[in-house]
């Protein structure tokens, strides 16, 4: 009773809190792999944020945009939620075929290591899977169900975490931590499946021909802008790996998980911003707008505030998670941390650029974004190592926030 009279009343703070509980829910992964840290050597450690960096990039070519597209366009035509998701996984089952070829053919040529190869492969399993809940919650937040969403994340990291720490403890280590991703992720998708059953019907993939040719022309843009943000993150993790050792990448992984759990606050908002704007923007463009910088505005507040607690406080949080074996982090974390001003800023102006159909100038500078962070990744590691990997980043972000804002501001005026 009290949800559906807010569900009326305030439907955006309810779906704010959530999504606040979706993305908290992040923080049991982040229990899990300080866990696996604390258990696995710092290269073993190493190793596994290498693997999860490579197929968290390749995971977003089996996606290829439709995930964004599925949320807006559920959104702005709710009544066939069931057939466009039948569509979309169709077409995804095509895109995971791809997505495992080409992780089976770049793998062994990045690092020509055979257990890192194997240890790659069965992340790759996992990410194939992941993709398809990332199409059942991209759906479920369309349709305005943030309740069924949260609890399906929430259900996933739960079911990944007593598996994966059970692993751990019983000492089966690296492979077997790899195993526990698989076996938890087919779980939750024969949960979503079932759950999606009963929301809007029938998941069962369609083929349509003209259906997927219009799907895949509008999901490109944001589907090659996916694969340019997935390689902007985890660009730096894998040039460590290639460039220097899994001791140092180990290191700089545990301060990149710290950092990228203080991007867990401005997700919240991203999550519930996306379909809320993109029916604005088609309906009330001054409400669009006024949405839109209030949120910027509140998340560079909370940015400087998060991101400045951080930095300052960056030895005790990194000790106290991972331990002192992973003492050189600190000064990456402090380093990263002092970006969140401009991490912060992007999840939001993310969010405003799907909504007003800026597709293509969203990959164009995330992918300007993407070649500094490369360039200077290059140029900053060899000298400075996992130091030089932080600056990369901020730096890059930097430059990315400033190009994104100046478009979305473009647009917002000439709308």
């Amino acid at each position: 009773m009290i949800a559906a009279t807010l569900k009326r009343r305030m439907p955006f703070l309810l779906n704010s809190g959530y999504a606040a509980i979706t993305n908290a829910s992040a923080l049991l992964l982040l229990a899990l792999l300080t866990i696996a840290g604390r258990v696995l050597s710092a290269a073993d450690y190493g190793r596994f944020n290498y693997a999860i960096a490579l197929t968290l990039i390749v995971e977003t070519i089996m996606d290829v945009g439709l995930g964004p597209v599925t949320v807006r366009a559920v959104a702005r035509d709710r009544a066939n939620a069931s057939q466009l998701l039948r569509r979309v996984l169709g077409l995804k089952l095509v895109w995971v075929g791809i997505g495992l070829a080409l992780l089976l053919i770049i793998t062994p040529i990045l690092r020509p290591d055979p257990a890192l190869i194997k240890l790659c492969y069965l992340m790759g399993l996992s990410s194939a899977v992941r993709s398809y809940l990332l199409t059942a919650r991209g759906l479920l937040q369309g349709i305005d169900r943030f309740d069924l969403e949260a609890a399906l994340v929430v259900a996933d990291r739960l079911v990944l975490l007593a598996i994966g720490g059970a692993v751990l403890w019983a000492g089966y280590g690296l492979f077997g931590l790899a195993m526990a991703f698989v076996a938890s992720r087919v779980l939750m998708l024969l949960a979503a499946t079932l759950m999606l059953s009963r929301v809007v019907g029938s998941t069962r993939p369609e083929y349509d021909r003209e259906a997927w040719r219009t799907l895949q022309a509008a999901a490109l843009p944001l589907g090659f802008f996916m694969i340019a943000l997935n390689t902007y993150n985890y660009i730096d993790t894998l040039i460590l790996g290639i460039m220097r050792s899994d001791l140092e990448t180990g290191w700089y992984s545990a301060a990149y998980r710290i950092y990228e759990g203080l991007t867990y606050a401005p997700a919240v908002l991203a999550a519930v911003l996306t379909p809320t704007l993109s029916h604005l923007f088609v309906s009330d463009r001054q409400a669009h707008r006024r949405m839109l910088m209030r949120a910027l505005a509140a998340a560079l507040a909370l940015g400087a505030v998060l991101g400045g607690l951080v930095a300052w406080i960056a030895a005790p949080i990194l000790l106290t998670l991972f331990g002192v074996k992973y003492a050189p982090g600190v000064a990456p974390l402090q380093i990263l941390a002092g970006g969140s001003l401009f991490v912060f800023s992007t999840w939001i102006l993310h969010a405003g650029a799907i909504s007003t159909n800026l597709d293509s100038r969203l990959l164009l500078t995330t992918t300007v974004g993407l070649a500094a962070n490369v360039i200077l990744n290059l140029v900053l590691i060899p000298h400075w190592g996992i130091r030089g990997a932080a600056w990369a980043t901020v730096i890059a972000e930097g430059l990315t926030v400033t190009l994104l804002f100046v478009q979305i501001q473009r647009r917002v005026r000439e709308a």
